[in-house]
């Protein structure tokens, strides 16, 4: 078809990619003297529904949405066995060409991603528009940096029940809880779908893999999201992804200006480290399954370096805090903690010479030897590391007691029993045992905090990781 003029105006220029429903070209328009794509679908015999009205739908889902970062959709028609929607060309890979050929992008990277991908979602969800596809093949990313989101061919007006295709339309690695169950696709589930590109952009697949669409699409209801475990990602950005991967769709961010807020850095919010749950067992009678081809990206990869990190999952290495379970947002330090707004305190003099001092005679030892000192607690603690944990482990099952007001889980009372438990049987030398209870005391924290029903102080977080990094794990495995 190359040299091909559709309607009079549209030349076909090169192939930029083939799929089992047809083929997207780029192509020259005559009349207006620019480079656009052509997204060309062939009729098929027994189509459900009329391919011109299906992408005369398409067209005006995209056209409503005029944003810098939605591709511009400018025509729809169709020429002989051929109908035709014509879009901005965008230059630049899409997000699952760019992981296939130059890696994982950077965090900041995917950071600008999460940014620019909110505000396209905003402006469709602010049109009534759901788009029901969102994943890595269906963003692009031009040269300049500009996310771009195309391929509205499934989306629908927000409430127009026209269609019950579900979530067989979507790809199983990116539908969200709600669409398994049956449930019709909602705005809370484009930002679900978002979620799960924004964790295969950093972890190099998505959140829930299995043999089978029916094993993905159970973890999607059952299983905790695993966690982010690269050094370079920000606990803001993980702690987004946490959230845009919430079970329940009220729990998750429903605007830019929420997933802003999430990235934005905070010393009072600490997010708990993720234990990845087991796989889940698949169904028996489902046929395997595997993820849509690449080649249906709608734009060629150009030879553009992009900011992007070689990272294998498996080898990735965690920080100590990680280790101990914990993802803090600042170092935690002796020092006491800078006032909120305030003047810094004055610094403190150093002391140039000693004074001087009139030498005093050597006293006479007596004959009666004197009593030493009783040492302080704090002394006590510097002689006896086991004291300071068994502190550590008291000072932690308050505080995490007093974070029960308000929270919507029993799990601070929980765990702060668990801890006390902890810090008795540590006092009385039985290891094994506060092993034990302390462990349990923090998975149910991680558990609470996954279901947004808790969050810890850094307070919190800070004495997690310095007991997490001294006590051994009951199981033996430290290494998590």
């Amino acid at each position: 078809m190359n040299g091909e003029i559709l309607a009079g105006r549209y030349r076909l220029v090169t192939l930029l990619g083939r799929g089992g429903a047809g083929e997207v070209w780029q192509a020259e328009d005559t009349v207006l003297a620019r480079q656009v794509a052509v997204k060309l679908l062939r009729r098929l015999e027994g189509d459900p529904m009329d391919a011109v009205e299906r992408f005369r739908a398409e067209a005006q889902s995209a056209a409503r949405l005029t944003h810098p970062n939605v591709v511009a959709t400018y025509d729809v028609g169709n020429e002989g066995e051929h109908v035709f929607l014509v879009m901005e060309l965008v230059s630049g890979p899409d997000l699952a060409q760019l992981m296939r050929t130059a890696g994982l992008p950077t965090a900041e990277l995917v950071t600008d991603i999460a940014t620019q991908g909110a505000r396209a979602l905003d402006a469709a969800h602010a049109a009534g528009i759901v788009h029901r596809d969102v994943k890595p093949a269906n963003l692009l990313l031009a040269p300049d940096g500009t996310l771009k989101i195309t391929d509205f061919g499934i989306a629908k007006r927000a409430g127009n029940e026209t269609t019950a295709l579900g979530v067989l339309l979507g790809t199983a690695s990116y539908v969200s809880p709600e669409q398994v169950r049956g449930q019709a696709a909602t705005p809370a589930s484009d930002w679900y779908s978002f979620g799960c590109v924004l964790h295969e952009l950093l972890a190099g697949t998505p959140p829930f893999t299995g043999p089978t669409a029916d094993a993905v699409m159970r973890q999607h209801l059952d299983a905790p999201p695993p966690p982010v475990t690269r050094t370079d990602v920000p606990p803001e950005l993980a702690n987004l992804i946490t959230h845009l991967l919430a079970k329940e769709p009220a729990d998750r961010p429903s605007s830019a200006a929420d997933v802003a807020r999430l990235l934005t850095p905070s010393a009072q919010t600490q997010v708990l480290a993720f234990t990845p749950a087991a796989a889940p067992e698949d169904v028996i009678g489902v046929g395997t399954w595997e993820d849509e081809p690449a080649e249906t990206g709608t734009h060629r990869a150009p030879r553009r370096q992009f900011p992007l990190v070689k990272v294998g999952v498996a080898a990735a290495v965690v920080l100590a805090a990680i280790s101990g379970g914990l993802l803090l947002r600042e170092s935690v330090t002796n020092d006491p903690p800078a006032q909120a707004g305030g003047t810094p305190s004055a610094p403190v003099q150093k002391v140039s010479a000693l004074p001087k001092t009139t030498p005093k005679p050597t006293p006479t030892p007596s004959k009666t030897p004197s009593k030493k000192p009783k040492p302080t607690p704090k002394e006590t603690q510097q002689q006896n590391p086991q004291a300071a944990l068994v502190q550590s482990l008291r000072t932690l099952a308050a505080q995490v007691r007093a974070t029960q007001q308000g929270s919507r889980s029993r799990a601070p009372r929980d765990a702060a029993r668990e801890l006390d438990q902890a810090a008795e049987a540590l006092d009385h030398g039985d290891t094994a045992s506060a092993a034990k209870h302390f462990y349990s005391a923090r998975q149910r924290l991680i558990e609470a905090q996954q279901h947004h029903r808790w969050q810890a102080t850094p307070q919190i977080a800070a004495l997690f990781s310095v007991v997490s990094s001294a006590l051994p794990r009951p199981d033996g495995n430290n290494n998590e």
